[in-house]
C-alpha cells in the first residue's frame, strides 16, 4: 500500500526468508505459501504489503530454482514454454485484483486456497 511501511526486525524476518528458501528450492514451490503468514503473523506485516513483498522474494526463490532445474535437464521445455506467457498474464491479473481486494478476503483466499493444496498434497502424498 501507497505510503505505508512496515517496521520489521530482521532477526525474525531472517530465518524464516532463509526456512522458505530452502524449503522452497527442495520441493519446487514458489514459497509465498510460506512467506505470506509467516510475514502477517511472526513479523506483523499488512496483508497487501505481505503479499507484495513475497512476489519479489518468490521471484528470487524461483529464480534459483529454475537455475537448479534448468541445468540438472529435469525440466520438459515443451510444456513449460507455452505456459509462461499464460502464468505472466494470469500474474498481472491476479497482481491488479489483489490491489483491489479488502486484506481480510484476501487472508481467507490465501487461506482457503492453501487448505485445498494441502489436502491434495496430503491425499497424493499418502494415498
Amino acid at each position: 500500500m501507497q505510503g505505508q511501511t512496515a517496521h520489521v526486525n530482521l532477526w525474525v524476518a531472517t530465518p524464516f526468508a532463509l526456512a522458505t528458501g530452502f524449503f522452497s528450492g527442495m520441493v519446487g514451490v514458489s514459497g509465498g505459501s510460506f512467506l505470506v503468514p509467516l510475514m502477517v503473523l511472526a513479523c506483523r506485516v499488512p496483508m497487501k504489503v505481505a503479499v507484495g513483498t513475497a512476489s519479489v522474494l518468490v521471484s528470487a526463490t524461483a529464480a534459483m530454482g529454475f537455475l537448479g532445474h534448468a541445468v540438472s535437464g529435469s525440466v520438459d521445455w515443451s510444456w513449460a514454454l507455452p505456459q509462461v506467457p499464460l502464468a505472466v498474464v494470469g500474474g498481472l491479473i491476479g497482481g491488479k485484483l489483489a490491489l483491489a481486494t479488502k486484506p481480510t478476503a484476501l487472508k481467507k483466499l490465501f487461506a482457503t486456497t492453501t487448505l485445498i493444496a494441502a489436502a491434495f498434497m496430503f491425499w497424493n502424498a499418502f494415498a
